[in-house]
């Protein structure tokens, strides 16, 4: 029993301990937090890239934050798909074909007759089974950003387009997907690390919300209980020992 009141009587500490847990935890979180994203800051602002003057936002500022990253990864992925039609990396073939073979927009099929399609089902079929998107017509063709004619690409060296030493002719378009794609990603990167480090800062400051929540008013609270639990329990025996002695 003596235990018991003991524990009953220092239990408000307990809350006491949490919160400076808490509050501890939480301004190293934030500290750590905010020394990712200085740091992550600093090494972009480092590599000296703009956003896009036609981006929709921040156009022609420095890129430094998550928001601005993202609007030059969108600036890059808008002008990329002008230039091939609408086509990513992984949907271009590695060479070229001979002149006069264009490519349709993307999402376009031929159909048999040399008309267009967005169906697959209706399309014409080459001899493995897919869907043609070349035409000889220029006026069917998807247009570069220049308003040209986007020449048609194959991953078949024997159809490619040879050079003067008899090599397939490399896409230059994929190349420029590729570095597309990777431009990209490093910026997805970027944003991925300045919003993570923003939640590590937010997690931070709801730690010491909850530290102070647990030193400011649930140790008085306890320690308020365990006072009035002390003073009805002394009032018990007082009224015990007083009957016990008028037995």
């Amino acid at each position: 029993m003596k235990i018991f009141n003991l524990a009953r009587h220092w239990f408000w500490l307990a809350p006491i301990v949490l919160g400076v847990a808490f509050v501890g935890g939480g301004l190293y979180m934030v500290r750590e937090g905010r020394n990712a994203h200085n740091d992550l800051r600093d090494s972009i602002v480092q590599e000296d890239i703009s956003v896009s003057a036609d981006a929709p936002a921040f156009g022609g500022q420095t890129v430094d934050s998550a928001a601005k990253a993202d609007a030059q990864s969108d600036a890059i992925l808008h002008h990329t798909l002008t230039s091939t039609g609408g086509y990513l990396y992984a949907e271009m073939g590695q060479y070229l074909l001979p002149e006069g073979n264009y490519v349709l927009p993307n999402g376009a099929y031929i159909t048999p007759n040399g008309d267009t399609t967005q169906d697959a089902a209706l399309a014409a079929k080459d001899a493995s089974g897919t869907p043609v998107i070349t035409t000889t017509d220029q006026g069917l063709a998807a247009q570069d950003a220049s308003g040209k004619p986007i020449r048609a690409w194959t991953s078949d060296k024997k159809a490619a387009a040879t050079d003067a030493s008899g090599a397939p002719v490399a896409n230059p378009l994929r190349t420029t997907a590729q570095t597309s794609a990777f431009l990209r990603t490093s910026l997805g990167v970027a944003v991925m690390g300045f919003k993570v480090s923003d939640l590590v800062i937010g997690m931070g400051f709801f730690m010491v919300a909850i530290g102070a929540t647990f030193v400011l008013f649930l140790a008085p609270a306890v320690y308020y209980a365990a006072e009035l639990a002390s003073q009805r329990n002394g009032g018990k025996q007082a009224k015990l020992a007083k009957s016990t002695q008028t037995m």
